[in-house]
C-alpha cells in the first residue's frame, strides 16, 4: 500500500469517527424532541443533503452531514428561534470537541441559523434548506403533518381540502406576518407543506420534489373524494 493510499485511508477513518461523534450528540438531543423532529428526521435530511451536494458538485460532505444532523438541535429549547439557537449550540459543541476549523464551524453554524428562513445564499445554506424542505413532502411529509398536528382536527367536513388548498409560499408568508399561522386543521398543515416546494433553490431538489408534491396533492383529492363519497 502506497503512502498516499495510507494517508487517504487515515483521513477517511478520522472523518468517519468525527461523524459518529456528531451522530451520538444529535441522537441524544433529538430524541428529546417531538416525533416529527426526532433523530429520524435529521437523518433523512442528512441523506437528502448529501444527494443534493453530490448533484451540486459540493465536495465537503462532512460539513453537509454535520449541518444536517445538527440543524434542529435548538428545538430542545422550544420552537421559537430554534435556528439561531441551534447554530450557537452546534458551534459550541464543535469548538469544544475540536471537530472542525473555525471557518468551517462558522459555515456550519450559518447554515443552521438560516435554515428556518430564506436568508443565506451560501452553498451549504441552500443545500441544508432544500434538504429540510424535501422532508416535508411526499409520504414522509404526510406522516410528519399528522404526527406534528395530532391535537388538531384532520379536516373540515364542509371543506375537506381546506381554505388553504392551493396556497402559495408568498401567501403563507403573508399569513404568518399577519398572525394567522398555518391554519386549524391537519389538512391546512399539508397545504402549507405543499407550498414549500416553491422555496426550493437547487434544480436537483426541485426535480426530486415534484412527484412528492404531486403525491400530496393527490392524497388530499382522494381524501376529499372518499369523505364526500363522490
Amino acid at each position: 500500500m502506497t503512502g498516499e493510499v495510507v494517508g487517504l485511508t487515515a483521513v477517511a477513518k478520522q472523518m468517519n469517527e468525527r461523524i459518529c461523534q456528531i451522530e451520538g450528540y444529535a441522537q441524544e438531543i433529538m430524541n428529546r424532541c417531538e416525533a416529527a423532529h426526532d433523530y429520524k428526521h435529521v437523518d433523512r435530511v442528512r441523506r437528502w443533503a448529501v444527494r443534493i451536494a453530490e448533484a451540486e458538485g459540493y465536495q465537503h460532505t462532512d460539513l453537509v452531514q454535520t449541518a444536517a444532523l445538527l440543524h434542529d438541535i435548538g428545538l430542545v429549547d422550544g420552537r421559537t428561534g430554534h435556528g439561531p439557537r441551534g447554530a450557537e449550540m452546534a458551534a459550541q459543541f464543535l469548538r469544544e470537541n475540536g471537530l472542525f476549523s473555525a471557518p468551517e464551524i462558522k459555515e456550519i453554524a450559518m447554515a443552521i441559523g438560516n435554515h428556518t428562513s430564506l436568508d443565506g445564499e451560501g452553498t451549504l445554506d441552500v443545500i441544508l434548506r432544500d434538504a429540510d424542505i424535501l422532508d416535508l413532502l411526499g409520504p414522509v411529509g404526510i406522516m410528519r403533518a399528522f404526527t406534528s398536528k395530532a391535537a388538531q382536527p384532520e379536516y373540515r367536513p364542509d371543506n375537506v381540502k381546506g381554505d388553504t388548498w392551493g396556497i402559495t409560499a408568498v401567501e403563507v408568508t403573508t399569513r404568518f406576518t399577519s398572525g394567522q399561522g398555518v391554519g386549524h386543521t391537519i389538512v391546512d398543515q399539508l397545504n402549507f407543506q405543499i407550498s414549500c416546494y416553491e422555496n426550493l433553490y437547487t434544480t436537483a431538489a426541485q426535480e426530486w420534489a415534484r412527484p412528492l408534491q404531486a403525491y400530496m396533492r393527490s392524497f388530499l383529492c382522494e381524501l376529499e373524494s372518499q369523505v364526500l363519497m363522490t
